[in-house]
């Protein structure tokens, strides 16, 4: 067996270090866009992800969705000047959809904000803690970690609708070894190595495809006898096997292009409700949130929170009066803000302000294509509510 081992070991090698030096000179890409994307973030002992201090690199999306500028502080904040502690600041933290995901660093909600001027012509350094998939308990470790270290006398916090499935993650990376260790060998390997890089997005991807080509055509092939047989409701019924009244299938089973350009989308009737259920909070999750509210209370920091509608869905149901499931979470939590005397935005309240060029109300153009993240315009509608709460806050 060690003969076999040391027989074939060589041409294994071989075959790997042939593989990462030709991913290196070709450069696919789809595939810079995640080494670029992985090199701007670092490992943390605590919270497991942070971004790296003094980063600027150009991200351009493969499909050309996005092409912007990314850069961070000393600190590790994304578009903020160095840290000036003789300035009063006002800070951001939440998930992706904070640190500005898909946007340049001049057109994140939360730069918009430096210089913010209050009554007295005090003059604030806007200050950026988001980073992509943080939870509640990540979010209140990092104030721990940095409040310290700055002057913060605001705060606007995003907590985000998927906060459920990241604490669950990080819960796991927490208590269980096994699970901290894969998280933290694919993290470096993916990070200095275009090959395991690659590697880990050719899985991703064909468990994306296998989904989106065979899994979910035949639910929906599924969905369509029982419409076909009345076995549904009609509001159920939009999105089937249906084209001119005839069975379309070999249609579905092609990937789908993007819609036009800021065309407004178009969801079936049972998208909306006039209601949501109750979310029930994981207790961890929720003592997390409180621990966030204690720590500025005892900092004298005024926090206010942001529940916004991050997915098109949910702006899309806004529009028209109702909600969406996806707001379940926040809407449960807008409740208990209220009770605990809380400060808050519901920017899903404001949704008629998302207009589009020719004066529709339309949130296509607040948000990329295929994503929940905002544009320069989501991120344009987020600022101007924002400075118009500090004006308020900071009198």
């Amino acid at each position: 067996m060690k003969i076999i081992l040391l027989k074939y070991f060589p041409i294994v090698l071989l075959a790997f270090l042939f593989s990462e030096i030709t991913l290196r000179i070709i450069k696919p890409a789809s595939l810079e866009l995640y080494r670029i994307q992985k090199s701007y973030h670092k490992l943390d002992p605590e919270y497991f992800v942070d971004l790296e201090p003094n980063i600027k690199v150009r991200v351009k999306h493969f499909m050309n969705f996005y092409d912007i500028q990314f850069s961070t502080n000393e600190l590790g904040f994304r578009g903020t000047d160095k840290i000036n502690n003789s300035m009063p600041q006002i800070g951001c933290i939440g998930d992706s959809v904070t640190m500005g995901f898909g946007v340049n660093d001049e057109e994140t909600f939360c730069y918009k904000l430096n210089n913010f001027q209050d009554s007295k012509n005090l003059v604030y350094q806007s200050v950026n803690l988001g980073t992509d998939a943080y939870g509640p308990t990540a979010i209140s470790l990092k104030l721990k970690k940095y409040l310290p270290q700055l002057n913060l006398k605001l705060l606007f916090y995003f907590p985000s609708t998927g906060d459920d499935i990241d604490e669950r993650v990080f819960e796991e990376r927490k208590t269980k070894k096994l699970s901290r260790f894969l998280f933290t060998s694919q993290f470096i390997l993916t990070k200095y190595s275009y090959l395991a890089l690659a590697l880990k997005i050719s899985q991703e991807q064909l468990v994306y495809r296998t989904l989106e080509s065979l899994v979910w055509p035949v639910q929906k092939l599924s969905r369509t006898i029982k419409c076909k047989s009345g076995r549904l409701p009609t509001d159920e019924c939009k999105d089937i096997f249906l084209s001119n009244g005839k069975i379309d299938i070999v249609s579905e089973f092609l990937i789908s292009r993007p819609p036009p350009k800021d065309e407004p989308p178009i969801f079936p009737e049972s998208e909306c409700t006039s209601r949501v259920k109750e979310f029930i909070i994981p207790e961890k999750m929720m003592k997390s949130v409180e621990e966030i509210i204690t720590q500025t209370e005892e900092r004298k920091i005024k926090l206010v929170m942001i529940l916004a509608p991050i997915d098109i869905e949910t702006a899309y149901c806004s529009q028209k009066g109702k909600l969406h499931r996806y707001y379940e979470y926040l809407t449960t939590l807008k409740k208990i803000l209220r009770k605990k005397k809380i400060d808050f935005i519901d920017l899903n309240e404001k949704t008629n302000l998302m207009i589009d060029s020719k004066g529709r109300m339309n949130p296509r153009p607040f948000y990329i294509v295929g994503d929940g993240h905002y544009t320069k315009s989501g991120n344009d509608w987020i600022a101007k509510i924002l400075s118009e709460k500090a004006k308020e806050v900071l009198k």
